[in-house]
């Protein structure tokens, strides 16, 4: 068994590398394309023709493609609080067993991906403009989903292994859950009723279902899209289920919308690669670090400089970690300072533009992705404000926190600013032209993405090699969103075939308590499992139920897009997960976990006091989104 999981292992890992080295180099074509067609539109009054389904083909390669490659490097999401914290028995147990659920997941996909393949083949279905047959597309999404079949059969054959090397009886309990899952799938494919007499009923157990599955760390793409399935077979019958599996994927992938996803995450990538983070550093270092805690504020700062060029909270995070903490400690910071200030800066990523997570809350809510970009701007330029006052604030009762550098001269701060200009021409170029309509959100993403390839070639801050990590990078992260958005879709038109959001958007509606009790309890609601749980699932899984209650109660869902994401930031440095501390705690290996969220507690005071300023007065998210024609 040893030898064969070996081979199995290197041969999934082999074939998903190249597969992902392909889909990334349309990923790159992608971005150029798009530029061009603009390029071509607004010079040449020629723009290129189809490429809508051009990018929409594309994408799908890239996306699934990238599959098996970001199960292989771990970038697919779980959630593994609980299970984490179980006897190692049951934990052993647990996590033999969940490779179950994904293995079911993704193989229903690959199965019925073949099936919608020939069916298409034989009907000879192709593009509406363009005319291209899909049927060979549908393939794609078949064997990108085969492969990451491969990894996790892999996987579960040396996770078997290892347990039967500790001898006992785990494999047998192993063996009695799997086999219990396996009985459960065949009543559900074999069973003739539907339930139909009480849809709500039903919508709560596959709810209950969902939440099992998430918290036993089951992928959160698989978790959603097998709940969603068991439902949807439960609900309408078998052909029902199974067509959600093999339509939601393709779909999904094969739309060009969604381009925006890859194309900002290439440009953070990119930006990253560059060395953007490091100029951002040394020019706010020049300015601010003379300062009691200035090497903290330059810090605040520089993170939402690079916030404008990321879009993503982890990666500011690792990356001004890397940069700050060692010139913090130098300067004999407090620790509790240096690692507080980096972990809470790292939170502005997410909501100054570009932001994935607005990007997917727009998707999700059908809203102006636009108008989410310019509402994040002022409540993420209030962050840094009131993150520089914290450390004002500490460091005036006590200047031995943060002592004060040396100070540059005003030639210094000057020439320091001459390495920032890449950040502050893509801010302009993406929003000014967002705002003026000369391109479309994707667009927007192409052309940053294509500016700083460009500029980093030029000035040869992007070396060969660190352009091919960001495309794999790129390409393991769109994978898995890709994932997780696609058992979202999948779950969603579960829930509406259930109605059970909007039923419950009409019981709160007609509760007999005033608006912002609802809201308050919302927001709670996202406060308590943003400490347990990412952004992005948090997001994914809720948006869908809470969503038409916030639009049943009159509020802007512009303006909730930023509140709830500004709850799920403050999630991001609260205990007991706090995903921006376990990267701190990365940077800084010798720094005690307890010591980097006393760190981050005063800068939680800040966030609070944000959250009530934006809830209080909606205005100051919403003035720029009205300003827009």
């Amino acid at each position: 068994m040893t030898r064969s999981s070996d081979i199995l292992s290197r041969a999934a890992e082999q074939i998903a590398r190249l597969l992902n080295i392909f889909g990334v180099t349309m990923g790159l074509i992608m971005v150029l394309i798009v530029t061009g067609n603009v390029i071509g539109r607004y010079l040449f009054r020629r723009p290129l023709i189809g490429t809508v389904e051009i990018e929409e083909f594309m994408l799908l390669v890239l996306v699934f493609f990238g599959l098996g490659y970001a199960q292989i490097k771990k970038r697919h999401v779980l959630i593994s609080t609980l299970v984490d914290r179980l006897p190692e028995k049951a934990r052993l147990v647990i996590n033999n067993v969940t490779h179950l659920p994904n293995l079911i997941a993704f193989s229903l996909i690959t199965w019925q991906s073949l099936v919608m393949a020939k069916r298409y083949w034989i009907k000879k279905v192709s593009s509406l403009f363009l005319n291209i047959p899909l049927a060979p597309f549908l393939c794609v999404v078949a064997l990108g989903s085969a492969v990451l079949c491969l990894a996790l059969l892999g996987e579960l054959i040396s996770s078997v292994r290892d347990m039967a090397r500790r001898g006992g009886l785990l494999w047998v309990w192993s063996a009695a859950i799997g086999l219990g899952m396996l009985v459960i799938l065949f009543a559900v494919f074999w069973h003739k009723t539907s339930w139909t007499s009480d849809r709500k009923t039903l919508g709560f157990v596959i709810i209950s279902l969902l939440i099992v599955l998430l918290f036993s760390k089951t992928l959160i793409g698989s978790a959603l899209a097998l709940s969603g399935f068991f439902g949807m077979t439960l609900l309408s019958g078998v052909k029902s289920g199974l067509g959600l599996m093999g339509t939601i994927p393709y779909s999904t992938a094969a739309n060009y919308s969604m381009c925006v996803i890859p194309f900002f995450l290439l440009m953070g990538e990119l930006a990253y690669h560059a060395g953007v983070s490091k100029s951002l550093y040394t020019a706010a270092y020049r300015w601010l670090g003379h300062l009691r805690g200035g090497l903290a504020m330059a810090t605040v700062t520089a993170c939402g400089g690079f916030a404008a060029v990321s879009g993503s909270s982890l990666a500011t995070a690792a990356t001004m970690g890397t940069v700050a903490l060692p010139e913090m400690k130098r300067y004999k910071y407090a620790t509790t300072l240096a690692v507080g200030s980096v972990a809470a800066g790292g939170t502005i990523g997410i909501l100054i533009p570009p932001s994935t997570i607005l990007i997917i809350y727009g998707i999700l809510t059908e809203q102006s992705i636009s108008k989410l970009f310019f509402a994040g701007l002022l409540p993420g330029v209030l962050s840094i404000l009131y993150y520089l006052i914290v450390i004002y604030i500490l460091t005036l009762k006590d200047p031995n926190l943060g002592p004060a550098g040396p100070r540059s001269s005003l030639r210094e701060r000057i020439i320091s600013l001459k390495d920032t200009w890449l950040v502050l021409v893509l801010f302009l170029l993406i929003m000014g032209g967002l705002y003026l309509g000369v391109f479309t959100p994707t667009e927007a993403g192409a052309v940053g993405a294509s500016a700083v390839l460009g500029i980093s070639l030029l000035n040869k801050g992007l070396t060969k090699e660190n352009l091919i990590q960001s495309l794999l990078e790129t390409g393991e992260t769109t994978a898995m969103v890709f994932a997780i958005l696609i058992g979202t879709m999948i779950f969603g038109r579960f829930l509406a075939a259930t109605q059970l959001p909007m039923e419950l958007a009409s019981f709160v509606v007609n509760l007999p308590v005033p608006p912002w009790v609802v809201l308050t309890t919302i927001i709670s609601f996202y406060f308590v499992f943003g400490c347990i749980m990412g952004t992005l699932p948090l997001i994914v899984l809720t948006v869908p139920i809470f969503f038409p209650v916030i639009q049943a109660l009159g509020y802007d869902p512009i303006w909730f897009g930023i509140v709830i994401v500004m709850v799920s930031e403050i999630g991001l440095i609260t205990p007991p997960v706090g995903m921006n501390v376990f990267i701190i705690k990365g940077v800084a290996k010798d720094v005690p976990l307890s010591t980097i969220f006393k760190g981050i507690f005063p800068f939680l005071g800040a966030d609070i006091a944000r959250l009530t300023t934006i809830v209080i007065f909606p205005q100051i998210a919403l003035f720029l989104p009205n300003l827009m024609k």
